[in-house]
C-alpha cells in the first residue's frame, strides 16, 4: 500500500501579519544637554602606535596633512583611496617628548599614535601594513587599558592650534601626556591621551572638570555639523570635500604627492563641491521651521534610520541623505545649492525659503514625516570659498 505523505498546509505569506519593527521613542530617555565645560572619555576610539626612523616619510606618503619631522604638534588627517575617497577619518599625535614614547618606544626615532574609529582598527592596520614595504618603522596595536583617549572642553577658553614650528606648540604636557587641540570647528575643545590609571581631575588644567559621558560630546560635535567615525564618514563611499575636511583642516593642498592626492587637488582647485554634510534639526512637518539649531532632551519622535532620503515636501528630487543624529538634531549629507541659500556655482541658486524638506521615520505601515532643516555654522560658513565668477574674453 503507498505511504501517505502528509503535508503542511499552505499558508499565504501575505496573509501573515508583519511584525512591527521597534524604533527609539520618547519612552527611551534622551541624554541631557552637554554642560559648557566637561570631559568625555571616547571608548569608541583606539590608537595605533608608529615608531622608527621611517615613520614621518612613511605617513608623509599616505595621509591629507603635512607631516613635520621638527614638529610636535598633533593634527586632524584623512587616509585615502587611490581614487580619492575617504577611508578613515583620524588624528595624528606625534609622541616624541612624551612620557609613552619613553617607556615603549625607548628611542630618540620618530614616533605617532593614529586615532581611529575602534571598529576600522584591523582594516587600517592592514591598509597600513600593505603600503610599508621595505620602511624602517614598527607598527602596533595600543592595547585597551593601556592608554585612554579624552575630549574635553572648557566654554570660557577658546584653544587654538599651535604653530607647529620646531621647540613651539608642544603637544606634551608638564606631566608627559599628549594632548592635541582639536580644530575641526570653534568649540571642540581638547583632546588628551592618559594612561587608564589616570585620574583626569588629577591634572591641574582639567580641576573642576567633569565626566559627562560619550553622549554629551556627541551631541556637541552634530550641533557643531562635525562628522566623526565609520557610520557618518562610511569607508570608500565619499571625498573628503563632502565630509568637510577641506574646511575642518584635514588637507593640506600645498603638500607634496600622496595615495589619493591626484582627484582631490583637482577638485580643491577646479572643480564644485556641491554636497557637504550639515548640521541639521528635526521637528513637527506641521509648524514652523525652528529659527536655530538647538538640542531638546524632550524630544518625543524617533529618529530616521541611517541613509534613509530627504524629500522637498511636493515635489521631486532627494536635496540631502539623514546620516546620524540624536533627539531631535543630527548630521545629513545636503545639496548645498538646494538646502541652503549659500551659492557654490556661477549659476543662480535654487535654493527657495518657502521649500519644506521632511524626513520619514519608522516602517512603512506606520511611517511618520518630520520636517528637516539644515543650518550653515558660522565657522563654515567663513570657510566654504564663494565661487569664481568666469570672464567672457570679448
Amino acid at each position: 500500500m503507498p505511504v501517505a505523505i502528509s503535508r503542511q498546509p499552505f499558508i499565504c505569506l501575505r496573509r501573515l501579519p508583519k511584525t512591527k519593527r521597534t524604533y527609539a521613542t520618547s519612552q527611551t530617555p534622551l541624554p541631557p544637554a552637554p554642560p559648557t565645560s566637561g570631559a568625555a572619555k571616547l571608548s569608541t576610539r583606539r590608537l595605533i602606535s608608529l615608531h622608527g626612523p621611517d615613520a614621518p616619510k612613511f605617513l608623509q606618503g599616505i595621509i591629507t596633512n603635512n607631516v613635520k619631522p621638527d614638529s610636535r604638534a598633533g593634527f586632524f588627517a584623512a587616509f585615502l583611496t587611490a581614487q580619492g575617497k575617504v577611508l578613515h577619518d583620524v588624528f595624528i599625535y606625534p609622541t616624541l617628548g612624551s612620557s609613552f614614547h619613553e617607556q615603549t618606544n625607548k628611542t630618540e626615532d620618530a614616533g605617532f599614535l593614529v586615532e581611529v574609529d575602534g571598529d576600522q582598527v584591523p582594516t587600517l592596520l592592514k591598509h597600513l601594513k600593505r603600503h610599508k614595504l621595505r620602511a624602517k618603522l614598527q607598527m602596533r596595536l595600543v592595547e585597551q587599558g593601556e592608554l585612554d583617549i579624552w575630549a574635553t572642553w572648557k566654554e570660557a577658553e577658546k584653544w587654538t592650534p599651535f604653530s607647529g614650528v620646531a621647540g613651539e606648540g608642544s603637544n606634551v604636557d608638564d606631566r608627559g601626556n599628549l594632548t592635541l587641540v582639536d580644530s575641526r570647528a570653534m568649540g571642540m575643545g581638547q583632546r588628551i591621551l592618559l594612561p587608564s590609571t589616570t585620574k583626569l581631575d588629577t591634572l591641574p588644567a582639567m580641576e573642576g572638570i567633569q565626566d559627562a559621558g560619550l553622549d554629551a560630546y556627541t551631541i556637541r560635535r552634530y550641533l557643531r555639523g562635525v562628522p566623526e567615525g565609520q557610520q557618518e564618514i562610511p569607508r570608500d563611499d565619499v571625498l573628503p570635500m563632502n565630509s568637510n575636511f577641506d574646511i575642518m583642516g584635514g588637507i593640506d593642498f600645498k603638500k607634496g604627492c600622496y595615495v589619493g592626492q591626484e582627484l582631490t587637488i583637482r577638485t580643491h582647485h577646479t572643480g564644485v563641491v556641491r554636497r557637504r554634510i550639515l548640521p541639521v534639526t528635526l521637528f513637527d512637518a506641521v509648524a514652523a521651521p525652528p529659527e536655530k539649531m538647538q538640542y531638546e532632551a524632550s524630544t518625543s519622535f524617533a529618529t530616521p534610520e541611517r541613509n534613509t532620503d530627504i524629500k522637498i515636501d511636493g515635489k521631486r528630487g532627494k536635496p540631502g541623505r539623514w546620516i546620524n543624529g540624536v533627539g531631535n538634531i543630527g548630521l545629513a549629507m545636503c545639496r548645498l545649492e538646494l538646502m541652503t541659500d549659500l551659492q557654490v556655482t556661477g549659476e543662480p541658486s535654487t535654493f527657495s525659503p518657502e521649500d519644506r524638506f521632511v524626513v520619514k521615520t519608522g516602517a512603512e505601515e506606520d511611517a511618520q514625516t518630520l520636517g528637516v532643516k539644515a543650518f550653515v555654522p558660522d565657522w563654515m560658513k567663513s570657510k566654504i570659498r564663494a565661487p569664481k565668477l568666469q570672464r567672457r574674453v570679448e
